[in-house]
């Protein structure tokens, strides 16, 4: 993941923004805006209905007369990819239908044996094992939900079957990012008891237990449910665990099995302490949980599911912001804090996935300005920030207490010259040693440029000190015709190291974007600009393509690179055999009065950019001797090129190199790169760099090697 900086959109609470196309559209403006880069669509919750076309599971049309039968997601994605956002499917899992607003088609209510069992007692005192959905009250242990939603058993192969083959119909069907699941757990610790449960336990314990009683007793003393463990309860809490462990592994494994790759996300509380009564054990494999006493801890940390994620959005769901704050309000632990969340569940999970801070955002309505603390608090002890949940920010205006700038206390300003001492220091923190360039070669490449767009090339600064913290340099081409688009480029996208996955490259970048998408311009490149100082995605990986591809562009699947190589004492130049191309063809420098017929030539082989170049390079003054031509002996016509520069300091560069169709397959190509290494070699240039090709074994032939990697990438506007 990148910047990390989510919003949750449940469905029920925001069914008004959802069935509205154009509301939904302002809202992820207002998201962009915010510096949010990511939304998570629930798309099944906890009533077992869809909001999109399914073939499996009943649509919430049928449910909730505000939604059509239509397809939401599709609508949805759609959008919030147009606005350069990330799009993740969430689904509740093991929760199929609600008692308070039943409906006969709730996946729970049609399917009564996929139901989970509770155990309780009755007014009358006595134990009760019965199903979730029975309207009988019993008094339980360890719920966390009040059983208003009806769960399904997790042990129950054909519940697990069914869920999995939703996400797979979700992950066939739509271009999102990545899947969250939600309610990967029981209700809570009075579950599961029923019958298919009670089979699988006894495969294992038959002879020597009894159910329920050897896991737990509930008794009543003065008033209150008293819980006392029987000799099986460890071994209980340790087969819930591998039941869940074992389903989101079968989860990560269907997701690997997509033919593109997706982000696997889990949402869970972050209070781990207490997390047993839900048997889901999202810690490492490597964690002993000496919380639990009544574990085998080495059998237990067996069942830890962290390293199967991609991501773990973990509920900092608390009022107080701060360790101190949560001691000075008397809370029972150090956790009941943003800031104690974030501590322990980075402890738990051993830095074994990425964790993300969550925020349920109704809790700071009392006080609006520990919102934007309790983010930024996310942002500093997490890897980021989710905030549950849309509506609240819509319904609400809060926007200006999430937003990006005002959290973490940035700017945004037009990126002037007199910026370019703070730019060069920032470009030497932000880019390896072979990408570094001199401060007159970047303001050659961008401020004097003539195709450099000021108003989209912006900074992002801190507001106290006005540190210059990140910086986008973009570049326009002047109006191709009546309508035509333009074309723009990215020339540089940087952000200072220690404030990278906080969302201000996604702030610099969309906020370029929406000046560039108003000249208009049809077409972005990532670098590949006239007078580029990178000809793609520089040093690319996966953290950097993936931000590419989130801001909505098409990334390449293989690399291109700049080579350099030696001349002197080059054996390889020295023992290429010439004898079989002179009888063909013979190279030489090109005499200014054919330049002419070059710009013919170049205009049927190469129209474009090289034909373009060339000829503005020889219209400004350029040196005829720094182009080499190949002509064939029988007539005399030139049959190909070389662009070469020397230094008088011995470097060398080699630029575009072409061969006419009708002489291709002859390998003329080589020919005409020796002899143009040759001429270089006559100049005294020994270092000679070539960028921009994916040609590695034709410039290999004399010795070239890759200095410099990229991967090219567009977005169509």
């Amino acid at each position: 993941m990148n910047s990390n900086y989510f919003v949750w959109i449940e469905i029920e609470a925001n069914k008004r923004t959802i069935t509205n196309a154009a509301c939904f559209e302002q809202a992820m403006e207002k998201c962009r805006a915010a510096g949010i880069d990511a939304v998570i669509l629930s798309v099944k919750d906890t009533t077992g209905f869809v909001i999109y076309e399914s073939e499996i599971a009943p649509h919430y049309a049928e449910y909730d007369e505000a939604f059509e039968k239509k397809d939401y997601l599709k609508e949805c994605l759609e959008t919030a990819h147009r606005k350069g956002l990330k799009f993740y499917a969430s689904i509740d899992v093991f929760a199929e239908g609600n008692k308070r607003k039943p409906h006969e088609k709730m996946p729970g209510i049609l399917r009564k044996d996929w139901q989970t069992y509770v155990y309780g007692i009755d007014e009358a005192k006595k134990p009760v094992i019965q199903p979730v959905s029975e309207k009988a009250v019993i008094n339980t242990i360890g719920s966390i939900d009040d059983f208003g939603e009806i769960f399904v058993n997790p042990a129950n192969e054909e519940v697990c079957s069914y869920e999995l083959s939703l996400l797979n119909e979700i992950m066939q069907k739509y271009t999102i990012d990545g899947i969250v699941l939600d309610r990967v757990r029981y209700v809570g610790l009075s579950s599961d008891f029923g019958p298919v449960t009670k089979k699988k336990w006894e495969q294992q314990f038959k002879d020597v237990c009894s159910w329920p009683e050897d896991i737990y007793r509930i008794k009543e003393e003065k008033g209150k449910l008293q819980i006392e463990y029987g000799n099986f309860f460890g071994e209980f809490l340790n087969f819930r665990a591998k039941t869940i462990t074992d389903f989101v592994k079968r989860v990560r494994k269907l997701v690997d099995s997509q033919d593109r790759r997706l982000e696997f996300l889990d949402y869970t509380g972050s209070w781990y302490p207490l997390y047993y009564h839900v048997g889901a054990n999202w810690a490492s494999k490597d964690y002993d949980a000496r919380e639990y006493p009544f574990v085998d801890i080495q059998e237990y940390k067996k069942t830890g599911y962290a390293e199967q994620l991609d991501g773990l959005l973990s509920g900092f769901y608390y009022p107080h912001v701060t360790e101190q704050e949560a001691e000075e309000a008397r809370q029972p632990a150090f956790w009941y804090s943003v800031e104690g969340a974030a501590r322990l569940a980075g402890h738990v999970t051993q830095n074994a996935v990425t964790v993300v801070g969550s925020l349920f955002l109704e809790q700071y309505r009392e006080n609006l300005e520990d919102m934007t603390r309790a983010i930024r608090m996310c942002f500093e002890k997490s890897h980021g920030c989710m905030l549950f949940d849309l509506s609240y920010l819509v319904d609400n205006d809060w926007w200006s207490y999430v937003s990006v700038n005002e959290q973490k206390g940035f700017f945004l300003e037009p990126l002037q010259e007199n910026d370019l001492t703070e730019l060069i220091q920032l470009w030497s923190e932000c880019f390896p040693e072979e990408f570094q360039v001199s401060a007159e070669h970047l303001h050659r490449c961008t401020f004097l440029d003539e195709q450099f767009c000021p108003e989209a090339s912006l900074c992002i600064r801190s507001r106290e000190g006005q540190r210059l913290l990140g910086a986008i340099l973009c570049k326009k081409s002047e109006s191709l015709g009546k309508g035509q688009n333009s074309n723009a480029w990215i020339t540089a996208l940087l952000i200072k190291p220690e404030f990278q996955n906080r969302g201000l490259g996604t702030h610099l970048y969309l906020a370029a974007q929406k000046v560039l998408s108003e000249k208009p311009v049809g077409r972005i490149y990532a670098g590949q600009d006239y007078h580029n100082i990178f000809s793609g995605i520089p040093a690319p990986d996966e953290k950097k393509t993936a931000f590419f591809r989130k801001m909505g562009f098409q990334v390449n699947t293989e690399e291109h690179y700049d080579l350099t190589a030696d001349l002197f004492g080059n054996d390889k130049i020295d023992r290429f055999d010439t004898s079989s191309f002179q009888e063909k063809f013979y190279a030489e420098v090109l005499k200014m009065e054919e330049k002419q017929e070059l710009y013919r030539f170049l205009q049927e082989e190469f129209p474009g950019i090289w034909a373009e170049s060339m000829e503005e390079y020889l219209e400004n003054g350029g040196s005829p001797c720094e182009i080499i031509v190949l002509k064939e002996l029988q007539n005399r016509k030139i049959a190909g090129f070389c662009k070469v520069h020397g230094n008088c300091d011995q470097n060398g560069e080699l630029g575009p190199i072409g061969i006419a169709r009708a002489v291709r397959g002859n390998h003329a190509g080589e020919y005409l790169l020796h002899q143009s290494l040759l001429h270089l070699r006559n100049l005294q240039c020994n270092h000679i760099r070539i960028d921009w090709t994916i040609l590695k074994d034709f410039y290999g032939i004399f010795g070239f090697q890759p200095y410099r990697a990229y991967r090219g990438a567009v977005k169509e506007l």
